[in-house]
């Protein structure tokens, strides 16, 4: 009897040692989670991983001077026009501009990072008539390279118009454009 009790003993205190050194390692392993990572700033415009580029770089606003191919577009259609185009954390972007159906509701997409300084967007904007009646939907493709020093970009465009049934027109502008990086401007 004493020596099941003395065995009995033992047992309940490798499990107590088994149970502090599990607790002890688990503890170990957790804290690199705990602590807080430095977070690299927007203007950090090194290259990431794999050699795909930051994907961060495009982050921000940017002030886009864009062309149209007139022979893809109806005649009179304005050709040159300038957008505002903000890029977000996570793939988002919202863009508005002077062009074709301005004044309308802002492109809203995403983003993606396809290569080094390569990304592509896909963005939708929904076209009114002047009393607000829905007129159908304009999906607007972008591939753009980003320039070395981050601040530059330049790509192409096509757009493809869809009636409000969901009928594609056979009308694609498309065309090319130039993107600057909106620059931080402190007050003195």
């Amino acid at each position: 009897m004493i020596t099941k009790l003395k065995q009995s003993i033992r047992s309940s205190r490798l499990a107590k040692k088994g149970i502090i050194l599990t607790s002890l390692l688990f503890g170990a392993l957790s804290v690199p989670f705990l602590i807080p990572q430095p977070v690299k700033a927007n203007s950090d415009r090194q290259e990431g991983p794999e050699g795909v580029g930051n994907p961060s770089a495009l982050e921000g606003t940017w002030v886009v001077q864009e062309s149209l191919d007139p022979s893809s577009v109806p005649p009179g259609t304005l050709l040159n026009f300038t957008s505002v185009e903000t890029y977000g954390g996570g793939g988002g972007f919202v863009a508005t501009n002077n062009g074709p159906a301005a004044g309308g509701p802002p492109v809203q997409g995403n983003w993606v990072a396809l290569g080094h300084r390569q990304f592509a967007t896909t963005g939708l904007r929904l076209g009114f008539t002047p009393v607000n009646v829905f007129t159908g939907i304009n999906k607007i493709r972008t591939q753009l390279m980003l320039s070395n020093n981050g601040d530059e970009f330049t790509g192409t465009v096509q757009a493809d118009i869809y009636l409000p049934n969901g009928t594609l027109l056979p009308i694609h502008p498309a065309g090319t454009f130039h993107g600057t990086r909106v620059p931080i401007e402190p007050l003195n």
